[in-house]
């Protein structure tokens, strides 16, 4: 920090006043200009909850307020923030940020004004964050509290890429309740600036506080009931702002960044957005496409107010603030001992978050990932039981040995009873026992024999709802037997038998058998 404190405390209340003031003066005149050319964003019943249009060019008051605090502290103060001059280091910094934000500003606003492909935005996310890894945005080194952190190496540039994408992408994710995301982004300033300040990171200080004080003017209009959204224009340059001023202000004077604090000031946009891409990606649904299961939707659906949902995630995010202040300000072993606990509390919380929440997705996860074990050995074993029978199929000497296999077979499966009928045939000869609830599955042997009918011959599974036995144990079972009995039908019976009517009986292994008897008895007759 600068000899002169006073003046540097004065420079810096200056420009977040100065910010308030110029985001408060430039916000109506956006209103009102949306409003001429019919920029509003619509509601939907679904994602977009406001019972009225709205307009959504509110990141115009808030870039243009925290660019024109900053721009003027720094020209006037920069000898009393910058005791002989602002360094090339520091400039380029500041450059950095500026032009990477100022890119993502305008790409939002075009999207504001005419809709953008997701493809789009992320390439301009990219191009940002290389504009400001260029500026001097870095992660050389980790570190829980103070000293010298872990080197990352050659793992630099791909993590500040993916904090700068995924931080902005975030913000923008949680940007979907009156004031939520306003309100998020002046808690999470305010736990940089405390950061800085400890740290004496100024260059980080005045862009982070005309941040804040632009937002908090802008909040006035967004909150509790909306005149104006923040839009894309302001969401994607906000997010990125946070993401590179978060590292600047946790930087250690060895240039390690204290990564605990970005990520807990940040923790409800980021623990919404990783929620989003593991459900969306439970779901089997593109991970970029829009839902109404964010976390705020959720909380709605519990019957609690926009306002208090609003106030509640704001509440949660100054606690994990507090929470990674309190981490990196005191000792390393009193730090390692309190993230231990806080470790075992956040993920308690998060799990019965999930339950409360209803995310069902989660929940369904879980079952099969603790089920995993026994699902794993139950298909190993369908596969052995089942290739067992293949191969008893095929060294099979007729369609009543066929019946055995089968019936055999189904019992070790803990199915009620497999067998291969002509759907012809209405007799079916099985019968389930009166007090079992069962289920058929027909699996069509499609081969040479019948290739050409109508109605082929089947492989009927017959299960019931109290054995261990499950649809897709079927099915598995059926995939593997199926072909092992098309190639024995085509083939024909390796012996002479009475075939039965409630198997299959292609008219061709009928001749067979019955050519083979008048043969028997006419040698007899011979004899």
């Amino acid at each position: 920090m600068t000899d002169s404190l006073p003046m540097l405390l004065i420079w810096l209340a200056a420009g977040f006043l100065l910010a308030i003031a110029a985001s408060s003066f430039i916000t109506p005149l956006v209103i009102r200009g949306a409003a001429a050319l019919s920029l509003f964003d619509s509601p939907d019943g679904a994602r977009r909850l406001h019972a009225m249009p709205v307009p959504r060019l509110g990141g115009v008051s808030v870039f243009l307020g925290a660019s024109i605090a900053s721009a003027l502290v720094l020209s006037l103060a920069g000898d009393t923030l910058f005791p002989g001059g602002i360094s090339g280091s520091d400039a380029r910094y500041l450059a950095g940020i500026f032009c990477g934000a100022a890119l993502l500003f305008f790409i939002g606003l075009v999207d504001d004004i005419r809709d953008l492909s997701p493809g789009a935005k992320f390439v301009a996310q990219l191009a940002a964050a290389a504009i400001a890894a260029y500026g001097g945005v870095r992660i050389e080194s980790l570190t829980l509290g103070y000293g010298v952190g872990a080197d990352v190496g050659v793992l630099a540039y791909p993590l500040v890429f993916l904090w700068i994408v995924g931080v902005t992408n975030a913000y923008n994710f949680i940007d979907g309740l009156n004031g939520l995301a306003g309100g998020i982004a002046v808690v999470a300033c305010a736990t940089l600036v405390v950061v800085a300040v400890s740290l004496g990171n100024v260059v980080a200080l005045v862009p982070t506080l005309a941040l804040a004080g632009a937002m908090l003017g802008f909040l006035r209009f967004n909150y509790p009931q909306a005149r104006v959204f923040l839009g894309d224009s302001g969401s994607l340059s906000v997010g990125f702002l946070l993401a590179v001023l978060s590292l600047r202000a946790v930087e250690t004077p060895g240039h390690s960044v204290l990564g605990i604090v970005p990520m807990l000031a940040l923790f409800v946009p980021l623990l919404d957005t990783f929620l989003a891409v593991i459900r969306r990606w439970l779901r089997n649904v593109p991970l970029t496409g829009a839902d109404a299961r964010h976390i705020h939707h959720r909380l709605l659906a519990l019957g609690i107010s926009q306002e208090r949902t609003a106030v509640l995630l704001w509440g949660i995010a100054a606690a994990m603030g507090a929470f990674g202040l309190l981490i990196a300000l005191t000792a390393p072993f009193v730090a390692a001992s309190i993230a231990m606990v806080g470790l075992v509390g956040l993920s308690v919380m998060v799990i019965y978050g999930t339950n409360l929440l209803s995310y069902h997705e989660f929940i369904v996860a879980g079952e099969v990932l603790i089920s995993a074990p026994s699902r794993f050995r139950r298909v190993i074993s369908d596969q052995i039981i089942a290739q067992d029978a293949h191969a008893q199929i095929e060294k099979a000497r007729g369609l009543e040995e066929i019946d055995s296999i089968l019936s055999v077979t189904a019992r070790r499966f803990g199915f009620l009873q497999m067998r291969v009928v002509d759907p012809h045939v209405t007799d079916q000869k099985y019968q389930s026992p009166p007090d079992t609830w069962a289920w058929k599955l027909e699996y069509p042997l499609r081969a040479g024999l019948r290739a050409n009918a109508a109605q082929p011959y089947l492989l009927a599974i017959w299960c019931s709802a109290d054995t261990i036995a499950k649809p897709y144990g079927a099915e598995r079972a059926a995939k593997i037997l199926a072909p092992a009995l098309e190639r024995w039908l085509v083939a024909g019976p390796r012996d002479e038998l009475v075939v039965a009517d409630t198997t299959v009986d292609p008219p061709n292994l009928r001749k067979r058998a019955s050519s083979s008897r008048r043969t028997d008895a006419g040698r007899e007759k011979r004899l």
